[in-house]
């Protein structure tokens, strides 16, 4: 049986033995979505009821059925080989889970960075996060659960790896991100761009939300203008806010 490997994150690829499938060979979206759904599973495989019920939950029981097999079909055609999709006791299993898929791999090392609280591993996880999970389907009602988890673990590790910038460049209102770099810049003398860092908040709160900074941030924010005669901490032991 070949080797199957599948890329999900900045776009769909899938590969046997090291060779891409080209895009015209998936003659069916549904066969190259059921590869999707498979692949984005831990184990690789689902039962074919939930596989009917999420790709065509406005269908019936026997409509479905049928709409399923011909994506099995058109998936093994695709892929190149029978076992490519395989069909036991209800079960629907991409390679006989014996796959790689890199939307699995970030999650892993993902989970494990944050187990550990480790921010250089967080780091490496986040660099694995090559690009938005399949963007293609971003209006696809079954990839919106996955698409959520999968940034969400990006955001999670990028505040594990102290990336405060690139979690702002994602959600501009993400107070916490905002509030470390305050502090990050305080505590290094830039007590300006403390206060600058401050107001991007406050302005992208009112622009997207309405609302104002929570009272921590207003805060810390008051106590960094309190010190703004006096001379910044220059000793690593003096501790933050």
């Amino acid at each position: 049986m070949g080797r199957c490997t599948v890329s999900l994150l900045g776009g769909f690829e899938v590969r046997v033995d090291g060779s891409p499938v080209a895009v015209d060979a998936w003659r069916s979206r549904r066969a190259a979505d059921l590869v999707k759904l498979l692949a984005l599973d831990s184990t690789h495989q689902l039962h074919r009821e939930q596989v009917m019920d999420l790709l065509w939950p406005e269908l019936g029981m026997e409509a479905a059925g049928a709409n399923l097999r011909k994506a099995v079909h058109y998936a093994r055609r695709a892929m190149g080989a029978e076992e490519a999709i395989r069909s036991m006791g209800g079960m629907l299993s991409l390679w006989g889970g014996d796959v790689e898929v890199d939307a699995q791999r970030f999650l892993g090392a993902a989970d494990a960075a944050l187990a550990d609280g480790d921010e250089e591993d967080c780091g490496l996880a986040a660099d694995m996060y090559t690009g938005e999970p399949m963007p293609a389907d971003r209006y696809e009602a079954w990839a919106a659960e996955p698409r959520t988890r999968l940034r969400e673990r990006y955001v999670a590790v990028l505040k594990g790896a102290r990336r405060w910038k690139q979690v702002l460049d994602r959600d501009p209102t993400d107070e916490e991100s905002h509030r470390e770099l305050m502090r990050q810049y305080y505590q290094e003398g830039r007590r300006r761009e403390a206060i600058r860092q401050f107001e991007r908040l406050r302005d992208a709160l009112r622009e997207f939300m309405g609302v104002g900074p929570d009272p921590e941030t207003i805060a810390l924010y008051e106590r960094i203008l309190d010190l703004e005669g006096a001379e910044p901490p220059s000793q690593p032991s003096v501790p933050p806010f």
